[in-house]
């Protein structure tokens, strides 16, 4: 791949069901979590280079510490074995601090590159999710259920499901970290246990019964986020909203593009500033 240039995409991936049911003896929490993936996405591109080398554009590349950030971490994993180096372009189209996993989708993007395009050998799960808990299951980019630190990941069969997504951020960044260290009950009750969903009744009725640990906790802090989940509610034909991940993205649930793209009008209505998108579930 000399002269050729390569892209790999570092899809959103959003929380549909968040729980904190225990924590480690070095303090990270241990999470069972739903997680899917949408056609919104950051857009990298590789090309063979004499150095290793990182640009950035997109609509949220000026908050991207492009000195220390999880692209050149990924890239880290490979440093014992890796002899070619790369010149790297990220379009960064997701926010930060989102709930959206984007920089671990943008590492992630970074793993399925040098093990599909390299031929290196995948590196343990274990590793991975030492760069951040959702890289594991973004390296996949499918439907998954996700316990632990993050590094075991199941895939779902989410074949018979038709449903679309709105995902609305209200333009804050929220530390992880902030959110994690005001969890204050450590041992919730892990998922129900899942069945295989024939239809998209089934897969929302399940969700239903099932929370996000972290909600509360964020919507406390900052009030954007509770004011952006109950517009949501307010969507005509909206199936279930929440939010994902430690926040600040929240989500609606609905049966068809068509009443998405309604929906999408309608937050657009109601505030100008935020960040609105919506896609097919994958």
């Amino acid at each position: 791949m000399k002269d050729i240039t390569v892209e790999e995409k570092g899809c959103a991936k959003i929380n549909l069901a968040l729980h904190v049911t225990g924590v480690k003896e070095d303090g990270y929490h241990v999470l069972d979590s739903i997680v899917v993936f949408t056609d919104i996405f950051d857009c990298l591109s590789f090309k063979k280079n004499r150095k290793n080398m990182l640009t950035v554009t997109g609509e949220f590349s000026e908050s991207l510490n492009v000195k220390k950030n999880s692209i050149l971490q990924a890239l880290n994993l490979f440093k014992n074995e890796l002899t070619d180096h790369f010149s790297i372009s990220l379009e960064k189209n997701l926010p930060l601090g989102a709930g959206l996993g984007g920089g671990s989708a943008d590492a992630a993007a970074v793993i399925r590159f040098i093990t599909n395009y390299c031929r290196y050998p995948m590196p343990s799960p274990k590793s991975i999710s030492k760069i951040g808990a959702d890289v594991p299951v973004c390296v996949s980019s499918i439907a998954s259920r996700v316990e632990g630190i993050g590094e075991i990941v199941r895939p779902i069969d989410i074949s018979g499901i038709d449903l679309w997504i709105v995902l609305v951020n209200p333009r804050i960044f929220v530390p992880t970290n902030s959110v994690f260290e005001q969890v204050i009950e450590k041992h919730n009750e892990p998922l129900e246990p899942m069945a295989h969903f024939s239809n998209s009744d089934q897969f929302i009725d399940y969700l239903k019964r099932q929370r996000n640990d972290l909600q509360a906790i964020a919507t406390n802090k900052w009030p954007e986020i509770k004011e952006v989940l109950y517009t949501i509610e307010k969507t005509r034909d909206v199936l279930l909203s929440r939010m994902s991940g430690s926040g600040s993205t929240c989500f609606g649930l609905y049966r068809t593009q068509d009443i998405a793209k309604r929906a999408v009008s309608y937050l657009n209505q109601k505030s100008n500033k935020w960040w609105v998108k919506f896609s097919k579930v994958n």
